[in-house]
């Protein structure tokens, strides 16, 4: 494949909206207690297929370390496809967005008998995110959510549940308000 068809793709994506995000999250379920907040980071590109859907693509870092600990945790960097579906159908309020996807990078770090131990985390991801799309106050858009993620991988799986707070830059084509 060409460099230079590479470079179009990501122009023409990059043409519709993109998003940068931040998330404040908790892991839930099995060993819960041993981790503090964790904080993530996201890139997502949207496509609006009509005026209430939106299809995206999204790729970030989640990171979560061990309470007491600098050295061991868990990062996930999980890329995912969604669809955003708006409930009142016109693209702004409350909408609902189910997200599939793999995880491309991960490691978990612990702790056995005097010894950190690396493991990699690779697999499926599954989100949905429950959340408010703001009216643009002049240039500026909001989005405020709550996630439920999954990431499986060999040996386990981690589930977290995240509250998000997104900006939307918009790269040409705009909904009509």
């Amino acid at each position: 494949m060409s460099k230079k068809f590479v470079i179009l793709c990501i122009i023409c994506i990059c043409h519709y909206a993109s998003t940068a995000q931040i998330e404040l999250a908790k892991i839930i379920g099995k060993n819960s207690e041993k981790y503090g907040l964790g904080y993530s980071a996201f890139i997502k590109f949207s496509y609006p297929i009509t005026d209430g859907d939106d299809i995206s693509l999204e790729f970030g870092a989640t990171v979560f370390m061990e309470k007491g600990s600098s050295t061991r945790g868990l990062l996930y960097a999980p890329l995912k496809l969604g669809y955003r579906y708006t409930l009142n159908r016109t693209g702004r309020g409350f909408y609902i967005e189910p997200q599939l996807g793999y995880n491309v990078i991960g490691a978990y770090t612990t702790y056995d008998q005097g010894t950190n131990i690396d493991k990699k985390i690779n697999g499926f991801v599954g989100s949905v995110t429950a959340g408010y799309l703001f009216q643009p106050l002049g240039n500026i858009n909001f989005d405020i959510g709550l996630r439920f993620e999954t990431v499986k991988f060999e040996g386990g799986s981690a589930n977290a549940v995240s509250l998000k707070l997104a900006h939307y830059f918009n790269f040409g084509r705009k909904r009509d308000e």
